[in-house]
């Protein structure tokens, strides 16, 4: 009876409204949190792309609970299309709760999905180092010193968006490197010129 329950909550999570798709996943973590994620997981290989997507914000519920378990599938698949839903998840928890720290094994996770085969899967977990935030700025700026424009590109914007003093003088660094991309240049003065934008609206202490 109670796996019936649960198996409900399953077929909610199918539905086209995502009012009832946000219900279904919270009850998930409310009351079957050992059984509900590994079967969450298990829909990242789903076909169903909207069912994919519900099944990638109710991983994103769980919070720190999800961290280890996403790291284990991301390492462990070679199908592209569950990699890039794992880091999605990522992005999905951090995002759901702002400052989480991610531990070691779900930065090396990252780490290793910056170089993924897929671009899908590479671009991503630059979004999704973005959302993790502070711990993630090291990553970003070695992405941003690399040699692929478009995660460059990405990484840029991730960083625009993070709050911390370092990242400003960094960015005027790499904006001096004689062989950058000029798309990354050009990607790197608006992100500047949005950092300065927003320290000019902080209000001055005094």
């Amino acid at each position: 009876m109670e796996m019936e329950a649960l198996d409900i909550l399953f077929d909610d999570l199918a539905h086209p409204n995502p009012y009832i798709q946000s219900q279904a996943f919270m009850a998930m973590v409310r009351d079957w949190p050992q059984q509900a994620l590994p079967r969450l997981l298990g829909l990242l290989a789903q076909p169903d792309i909207a069912l994919r997507r519900a099944s990638v914000r109710g991983i994103g519920a769980f919070g720190a609970a999800a961290l280890l378990p996403l790291a284990d599938l991301l390492m462990a698949s070679t199908d592209s299309t569950i990699r890039a839903s794992c880091v999605k998840a990522y992005a999905q928890v951090a995002s759901n709760q702002p400052g989480i720290h991610f531990p070691e094994t779900a930065m090396q996770a990252l780490e290793e999905a910056l170089s993924d085969d897929s671009p899908v899967v590479a671009v991503a977990s630059v979004m999704a180092l973005g959302q993790v935030g502070g711990q993630a700025v090291p990553l970003l700026l070695r992405v941003v010193g690399g040699d692929n424009p478009a995660q460059a590109v990405a990484a840029v914007n991730a960083l625009a968006q993070i709050d911390d003093p370092a990242i400003e003088p960094t960015l005027k660094d790499l904006q001096r490197q004689p062989k950058l991309d000029s798309y990354v240049r050009e990607t790197l003065e608006s992100a500047l010129a949005r950092i300065r934008d927003l320290q000019a609206r902080q209000p001055q202490p005094g």
